[in-house]
């Protein structure tokens, strides 16, 4: 049973506001933010391969990334489709035909940099234990529903999570239900673990670091080179 990391990174960063670039290729201390990502699997003895979905203009850049940087464990780089649904669907068809049914895979953003080793062994063991894992952390804020410009209620927060990343699943059972969504005629779902809850599969939550942000908007891209600093920082000089 191999291990494979599925990471998509077919969006254009539209959120950026600033950037010329796909918020993926941005660089945080002289590297891509892509690479960060990706060099998190490289590493990561459990990982056997990696698979990436890439918007098709910036293929050849990518290739020239993953060369650059040395990065033997990506086999597969597919052209991403129009939604993240369509990149996801398309990296777990490439993957599935070469690995077949049992291999377990990651599900990640390639945007979503500041995972770690433990995380990444916690998601392939889950999976091998329960048969999915998906990356949660416990709601701290407030969340209430909007009525208009008012508030018309306010949802208590103790059994309230975040869904992040990655979300893992033998790979067969995933690839099944996006094949079933495209039949039922979904091809925008916001995610894998929506798509598999949708059509009736049980889910295990995994707790993931607080750090494990997601790189949408320009605070993000901020806060992440923020958090990279102060891990240099810890590796450099040591903790106070």
């Amino acid at each position: 049973m191999s291990n494979i990391a599925v990471v998509f990174a077919g969006g254009v960063g539209s959120r950026m506001k600033t950037s010329t670039r796909p918020k993926q290729f941005l660089e945080i201390h002289g590297r891509p933010v892509i690479v960060h990502t990706l060099e998190v699997f490289e590493r990561h003895p459990e990982i056997d391969g990696i698979a990436v979905s890439i918007l098709p203009e910036w293929r050849e850049h990518f290739e020239r990334i993953v060369a650059r940087y040395e990065l033997h464990k990506v086999r597969w780089i597919v052209d991403g489709g129009a939604t993240g649904q369509e990149s996801r669907h398309k990296a777990l068809r490439a993957v599935v035909a070469d690995e077949g049914d049992d291999a377990v895979v990651l599900i990640h953003d390639g945007v979503r940099p500041l995972i770690d080793a433990d995380l990444v062994s916690n998601n392939i063991q889950a999976v091998k234990q329960h048969g999915s894992a998906i990356t949660c952390t416990k709601m701290t804020e407030t969340v209430v529903v909007a009525d208009g410009e008012g508030i018309g209620e306010v949802i208590p927060r103790d059994p309230l999570w975040t869904a992040q990343a990655p979300q893992s699943f033998l790979a067969g059972d995933v690839l099944g239900v996006y094949d079933q969504a495209v039949a039922d005629g979904e091809y925008d779902s916001i995610d894998s673990c929506s798509l598999m809850r949708h059509y009736g599969r049980t889910l295990h939550r995994v707790e993931g670091p607080r750090t494990n942000i997601k790189i949408t908007t320009a605070s993000d891209y901020y806060i992440c080179r923020t958090f990279m600093t102060l891990a240099e920082d810890r590796e450099a000089f040591g903790a106070e």
